[in-house]
């Protein structure tokens, strides 16, 4: 069984723009209308690798999320699960939002891929694949409106 989730998306934008979005790890909060909040505890910057962010989603659910890698020369951003309210239906999941220069065209190639523990479900799988696809949608039309 596959325990990874992963969705892609064309940005019509050049990769410094689109990275300059997405490295700062509370981009949720700014980009994606299903979250009330996205905060940075102990007043770490969002940039930090071992900060750790807490999304509260409108629904009431909160995540928190610690911040394993930053990459500017790869243009990559890696983040654990940590905490969940209510609790997750997995043990462990790690995510990654890479970015590819589209060297024709000058656009960007966004992919939100994530890896779960072995106890993940098929239906989490497919929920979290649809929900990476809408919010990079989201993201890319906020990111083009700007």
């Amino acid at each position: 069984m596959a325990t990874r989730a992963v969705a892609s998306a064309v940005f019509p934008t050049p990769i410094e723009k689109v990275w300059k979005e997405f490295r700062d790890f509370t981009f949720p909060g700014k980009h994606i209308s299903t979250i009330a909040s996205c905060t940075m505890e102990d007043n770490m910057p969002p940039t930090a690798v071992g900060a750790v962010r807490t999304l509260k989603w409108k629904t009431g659910e909160s995540r928190k999320h610690r911040l394993l890698e930053l990459s500017d020369q790869h243009y990559r951003i890696v983040w654990e699960l940590i905490e969940a309210d209510p609790p997750t239906e997995v043990s462990g999941s790690i995510s990654t939002l890479s970015l590819y220069r589209v060297t024709e065209t000058n656009q960007t190639l966004v992919q939100w891929e994530s890896d779960f523990s072995s106890d993940v479900k098929n239906e989490v799988i497919t929920f979290e694949q649809k929900s990476y696809a809408h919010n990079l949608e989201e993201i890319r039309n906020s990111i083009s409106k700007q």
